[in-house]
């Protein structure tokens, strides 16, 4: 949209309504987490051999205990849920929780040490890595094929 007063043109850009669209098949790094941690929760709580209702109530309880800012519902885990394990879908991501061993958090403290010394000697700014004092949690990635959950009430056949 153009105005025009006495010799001078002003150009306005009109600003589109509403709140800004996302880009298509993007998260961010925090949903991605969260993501994690309820697959991790659902997929330990379906080992148990807990029904589906359960295994997504404590999916929820699961995130809360890691981190209780986190905003999470019963919705959200379904919803999670349908985008990385689809029903029509062959395979997906699994997330195996460990915990770190002695060893390597021997390595991580070293690692964090040196950071320091070659921050304080070069005045140059690191990333900051996690404080693993206490132990770590660690998810391990991996595709694998959709788990099949069987029907505990399922009829059989009359053969």
């Amino acid at each position: 949209m153009e105005l025009s007063f006495r010799k001078r043109t002003i150009t306005v850009e009109k600003k589109t309504r509403g709140r800004p669209r996302k880009e298509a098949g993007r998260i961010e790094p925090w949903q991605f987490t969260r993501a994690a941690l309820v697959l991790c929760g659902y997929d330990e709580a379906r080992k148990r051999g807990e029904k589906h209702r359960d295994a997504v109530t404590q999916a929820v309880d699961y995130v809360k205990q890691w981190d209780s800012d986190v905003r999470i519902s019963e919705t959200e885990v379904r919803r999670i849920l349908a985008s990385f394990q689809p029903k029509n879908g062959q395979f997906s991501l699994r997330f195996v929780r460990s915990v770190a061993s002695k060893k390597q958090l021997r390595k991580h403290r070293w690692i964090r040490k040196k950071l320091a010394a070659l921050q304080g000697k070069k005045g140059v700014t690191l990333p900051e890595l996690p404080n693993l004092s206490n132990g770590a949690l660690r998810l391990k990635i991996r595709f694998v094929r959709r788990p099949r959950y069987p029907r505990h009430n399922r009829r059989t056949s009359k053969k």
